[in-house]
């Protein structure tokens, strides 16, 4: 017969329902208390003190804080990924924890509320915050506070909330000292032992040792390929520019036509010239005639000769301009210049360059060296050339010469003009191409090098 169990006599009855109900609060914090410690990293933390803890206790807002006084910072907020130091929120946060730290009740876990804050963290409260809030302070092994989780909701806390977030912040504690003492720089890692100073001693006296190590001083700047000793194609007359026989970068060789002036004026002039030569040579003629019977014709012949030789002087010059229109290459080469349609109508003056006739083979690099970066240089010096087109292949060049005043470079910059000229051995590369040089001056100290420009600066600004 079997024997059915009664409940023992003033002992409460206790429902299924309750049983079950504690028994997954009770596996909640279990689970809670084990994502906590097994937290691989304080975002990893955080994300359980602030997000998950809504598995155990519901809450409208989670608020972590850490430090105390004056150093505290607010370290994470739920369902907010990045926290804003300035932000309003966080502001009114930050001044409810230094009043609630001041609390004679800060040590334990109790429900707070506006009416529990004197200062501006109480006015503020409905601003900010639903009405009811949770504090639980966080502490060290020793006790002393290292931070605090605030809750807040709509609703009030009852005495079994507050335990079980009272409970969790126990746990909460040992996972952020449990990072701390892993390495992490938390708010209060622990200070870092004997070793760790030696070997922080040792390579503080290893870079000021350093700072005495000669280097080559070094400086970035803007560098072109351009033609050695190019052959200057310039205006050989006053003139507007009708049309170019050839292309930028073109090789032409010598007699290659290459460019052309507008001619209408010129032929013009030629016709005028030659037409005022006929009628001097005219009066010439008829006054020779008359002078065999008329002795003032006579006198007039001499005059008459001098006017004929100044008509044959203009339509010579005439002739001469006009034989110019065009104007042939010198020498065989690359023809250098801009885009045709940069010249063509533009009016151009006697002397003015127009086309450069280079030879491949025969190149320099030219330099702007910015004032700011300029650094003494000596004939000979190592360059390092890295070409736009193809800069994972530096080539070498050794400075020629260096201007010895700054010259203002096109793009507006202050700069001193070096040259440097490839080595014979090598193929230099293509006419007009960029780059950037890299100039090695003289040795000098490492510590030099580094703040050679913050030193220059400070020494402008205070005059010292």
């Amino acid at each position: 017969m079997a024997v059915t169990p009664t409940q023992p006599q003033g002992t409460p009855e206790i429902s299924d329902e309750a049983q079950a109900g504690d028994l997954s609060a009770f596996t909640t914090f279990m689970q809670l208390e084990r994502r906590a410690r097994q937290a691989e990293t304080p975002d990893a933390l955080r994300f359980v003190i602030v997000d998950e803890t809504r598995r155990l206790v519901d809450y409208r807002q989670a608020v972590l804080l850490l430090g105390d006084g004056g150093g505290a910072r607010v370290a994470a907020v739920s369902n907010v990924i990045e926290v804003d130091p300035n932000a309003p929120f966080i502001r009114w946060v930050l001044t409810l924890y230094r009043e609630a730290e001041r609390h004679e009740g800060s040590h334990k876990t109790r429900p707070i509320g506006p009416a529990d804050m004197s200062g501006a963290a109480g006015s503020e409260w409905h601003e900010w915050s639903p009405s009811h809030g949770l504090w639980t302070p966080l502490t060290d092994s020793r006790g002393r506070r290292i931070g605090a989780l605030i809750l807040f909701r709509e609703a009030s806390w009852t005495e079994a909330e507050t335990i079980l977030v009272d409970r969790i912040g126990e746990c909460f504690s040992h996972a952020w000292q449990a990072q701390a003492r892993g390495g992490w720089a938390g708010q209060h890692a622990r200070r870092p032992g004997r070793v760790i100073r030696v070997l922080l001693l040792a390579l503080l006296l290893a870079a000021a040792a350093a700072m005495f190590v000669p280097v080559p001083q070094t400086a970035l700047a803007p560098a072109e390929v351009v033609a050695r000793l190019p052959i200057v194609m310039a205006a050989p007359i006053d003139g507007v520019i009708a049309e170019f026989f050839v292309e930028p970068n073109e090789t032409v060789a010598a007699g290659t036509p290459l460019f052309r002036f507008e001619d209408t004026e010129l032929r013009a002039r030629r016709a005028v010239a030659a037409r005022t030569l006929d009628v001097a040579e005219a009066e010439l003629k008829r006054s020779t005639q008359q002078a065999f019977g008329d002795p003032e014709s006579s006198a007039q012949i001499a005059v008459l000769e001098a006017r004929v030789r100044v008509r044959e002087a203009e339509l010579a010059y005439a002739e001469e301009r006009l034989a110019k229109v065009v104007v042939h290459a010198d020498a065989p080469g690359l023809a250098v210049f801009t885009d045709p349609n940069d010249w063509i109508g533009r009016p151009v003056a006697t002397g003015e360059r127009i086309v450069l006739i280079a030879d491949p083979a025969n190149a320099e690099l030219r330099i702007d060296l910015p004032v700011a970066d300029a650094i003494a240089l000596d004939q000979g010096a190592r360059v390092e050339l890295f070409l736009d087109v193809e800069p994972l292949r530096p080539l070498a060049a050794t400075v020629a010469h260096a201007a010895y005043e700054a010259e203002e470079t096109p793009a507006g910059l202050l700069a001193y003009r070096v040259v440097a000229a490839f080595a014979d051995d090598a193929s230099p590369p293509r006419i007009g191409l960029h780059g950037t040089a890299k100039i090695y001056g003289r040795t000098a100290p490492l510590a030099f090098y580094l703040f050679r420009r913050p030193i220059a600066a400070a020494r402008q600004a205070l005059g010292f």
